[in-house]
């Protein structure tokens, strides 16, 4: 572990740190932004002592300082590198004194806390690049997700969560039924220390695509804007449960009419006997993103909401997956991943069966009372609403 002890590994000739940009200052500038010979710093300051002033610094570019400025990167974050300087500037700031430190010998002290922004305004911001330009990030923290690497177990488990529930909130309603083969997402290569899965862009591919004779109407960028579309609609429901979950401010039909998002988060936000402790979403919105984190308190209280829907009035999401007639019931694959037995009376499933867009794999909307079961889900529908197969959105 650095110290001031250990002995510099020079002096660099007495060159002088020049400030190009001030990002924070207080009786001076204390985070900023300086070229330094041929290498382009961002420098944060330490210690002033006798005169003297230590600072960590570490390589940086435009794309690093213009998020940590607009409040789309902590400043951990513009800070989280893998070799840094320490450097001892006198009065007139110039550099007495280097040194080289890789990450793990960097006192914990150096770096800010995760999470917070430039500016108090700023609220909870990412603490990576791949978190503040994704579609949709998911950061997992817990004791066990460490610098130094992520049970193999651990780490399959919650890329497999990352993947079902990416798949469940981002998949046009068109190609829910399809394989990962037909719709997928590029993500950026997964950060280890806390796992961070970022998706950058959908990935679609029209092969698949155009042997939906349905959908042929429909071009590559009419499917990626329809994810960006469902991505910006999970952005701004975020805030919401937060605020709510927050405050406790849910009322009696607030579980009910999220019923689907509550029990999507439920499978995915820690829990008491997990070993994730908690779970940061990133979400782009048509103004610019939105960053929301949950602990296992606010797992808890999500799970209880979406339990409280059990015998009440909510509706389905989801397509077709087979029919039943003798019970006339309606087995419908609900975007949420579970399966749910459909029960309808008689004069209700004949007008069903009867109906033009009736059609195995076809989007439909079921309303009624729901009892959650442990492998398919009960309801008795009220009313349904059979979509149009080509509906990017159901």
């Amino acid at each position: 572990m650095w110290d001031p002890s250990v002995p510099a590994h020079g002096t660099l000739g007495n060159l002088m740190v020049e400030p190009s940009e001030t990002l924070y200052e207080y009786d001076g500038p204390l985070i900023f932004r300086a070229r330094l010979g041929i290498v382009d710093l961002l420098l944060s300051k330490l210690a002033d002592r006798d005169g003297s002033q230590t600072y960590l610094a570490c390589q940086t570019d435009d794309r690093t300082v213009d998020s940590l400025r607009e409040g789309r990167l902590s400043v951990y974050g513009a800070f989280d590198q893998r070799s840094y300087w320490i450097l001892l500037l006198d009065p007139s700031l110039r550099v007495a004194s280097y040194w080289n430190c890789l990450r793990e010998d960097l006192p914990p002290k150096f770096l800010p806390k995760a999470g917070l922004g430039l500016f108090h305004w700023h609220g909870q911001v990412p603490d990576s690049l791949e978190q503040s330009f994704a579609l949709l990030a998911i950061k997992f923290r817990g004791a066990s997700l460490t610098e130094n690497g992520i049970p193999l177990g651990k780490l399959k488990n919650l890329v497999d969560q990352s993947f079902s529930t990416v798949r469940k909130l981002l998949t046009p309603a068109a190609l829910a039924h399809t394989k990962s083969s037909t719709f997928d997402v590029e993500v950026a290569p997964p950060k280890l220390a806390s796992l961070v899965i970022a998706v950058k862009e959908p990935v679609i591919n029209m092969t698949a695509v155009r042997r939906i004779r349905a959908l042929d109407r429909y071009t590559r960028q009419d499917f990626e804007n329809a994810v960006r579309t469902r991505g910006e609609d999970f952005a701004k429901k975020l805030l919401e449960v937060q605020f709510v979950t927050k405050t406790k401010t849910v009322d009696k039909d607030y579980a009910t009419e999220n019923f689907i998002l509550l029990d999507i988060l439920s499978d995915i936000l820690p829990d008491e006997k997990g070993f994730v402790s908690s779970v940061e979403f990133n979400a782009k919105t048509g103004s610019g993103f939105t960053t929301v984190v949950f602990d296992r308190d606010a797992g808890g209280s999500i799970r209880n909401m979406a339990k409280s829907a059990q015998g009440r009035v909510v509706t389905e999401i989801g397509s077709i997956s087979g029919v039943i007639s003798g019970s006339k019931s309606l087995r419908v694959k609900s975007v949420r991943g579970k399966e749910v037995t459909c029960s309808f009376g008689t004069e209700s499933f004949d007008m069903l069966l009867e109906d033009p867009l009736f059609k195995l794999h076809n989007p439909i909307n079921v309303t009624g009372k729901l009892w959650r079961r442990p492998r398919i889900d009960f309801m008795d529908v009220d009313s349904y609403r059979i979509s149009d197969p080509s509906s990017l959105f159901g």
